[in-house]
């Protein structure tokens, strides 16, 4: 469905008899003109805490509900969508199996960069400073990574970015203290992983610095950032920076992953900068994000 465009009821009664989960899911959604705050809203009046982001990720056909309370949140936006019961679970089909593969969505993309000489190499500390535009469209991340060799000889790193939409894709757009290598892509989930060469091979114990921007083209207003980590951190700390017109309101979030309810953890303001910060020590793998409201 195109972006801001309110579809009729016909149009919906068309898209419920032959469209995809998320085509359906966003055509209801179009149809009763609500923004996805305002569903969050009314499945929180239904006892049901789903993100804003995990809406985004299900209407745009990133991500699938698959946990059973996730999918007890469909059978709800099913009623407060005016929607017939189980329209929605039974474009849903079996549920896809759960095992490493799955946990590590983007090991198939990551493949294609693969050396199986290559070291082992863990993430000691990542730093985000993550750039919203006075239009509040994204201008992209600058990234700084310490990394520590852990086994082997290790000559690189891959970093990952997903666009929030896949019509507008991502690049790698700077580097610092390393070089730009390989890159792969998959235009439907918007993700991209590049190889960061480095400049010199790291043996265990030994350390790098790498920087790196990373952005998606301009596309949708945007409202959150989150990295995601599949390991442990020892620190990691994210500042937003906004330019032109400050948002009402800020709070860093967190997520064991992207299709449970986001916890908040803390209000953020904004300071005399027009940006948040907030710093983490000893971080559990899971996401963990900013979120503002205008």
């Amino acid at each position: 469905m195109a972006a801001g465009r309110r579809i009729s009821a016909q149009e919906l009664a068309r898209v419920v008899r032959g469209g995809s989960f998320a085509e359906v899911l966003d055509a209801a959604i179009a149809v009763r003109g609500l923004t996805l705050d305002r569903l969050r809203f009314h499945l929180g009046e239904r006892g049901v805490d789903v993100s804003v982001a995990t809406l985004s990720y299900w209407r745009h056909n990133k991500r699938r509900p698959e946990r059973p309370e996730s999918m007890r949140a469909v059978r709800v936006l099913e009623d407060v969508l005016g929607l017939p019961p189980t329209a929605l679970i039974t474009l849903l089909g079996p549920p896809k199996p759960r095992g490493r593969r799955v946990r590590h969505a983007g090991m198939p993309l990551e493949q294609r960069l693969h050396k199986p000489d290559e070291g082992q190499y863990a993430v000691v500390s990542a730093h985000d400073v993550f750039t919203v535009g006075s239009d509040r469209l994204e201008r992209g991340t600058w990234s700084r990574l310490v990394l520590r060799g852990e086994h082997g000889r290790v000559t690189r790193c891959l970093v990952r970015y997903r666009a929030d939409h896949p019509q507008f894709p991502p690049a790698l757009t700077g580097v610092r203290f390393c070089r730009a290598g390989r890159i792969a892509t998959e235009p439907d989930t918007g993700l991209m992983v590049a190889e960061l060469l480095l400049d010199r091979p790291l043996g265990a114990g030994e350390h790098a610095v790498v920087e790196y921007r990373m952005a998606a083209e301009p596309g949708l207003p945007v409202d959150n950032y989150s990295r995601r980590f599949r390991e442990p951190v020892a620190e990691y700390s994210q500042q937003i920076q906004f330019e032109g017109t400050l948002p009402k309101r800020c709070h860093s979030f967190h997520m064991s992953d992207f299709d449970v309810p986001e916890r908040v953890v803390e209000r953020l303001e904004v300071g005399p900068s027009d940006s948040t910060c907030f710093v983490r020590i000893n971080l559990s793998a899971g996401v963990i994000g900013t979120r503002w409201t205008w």
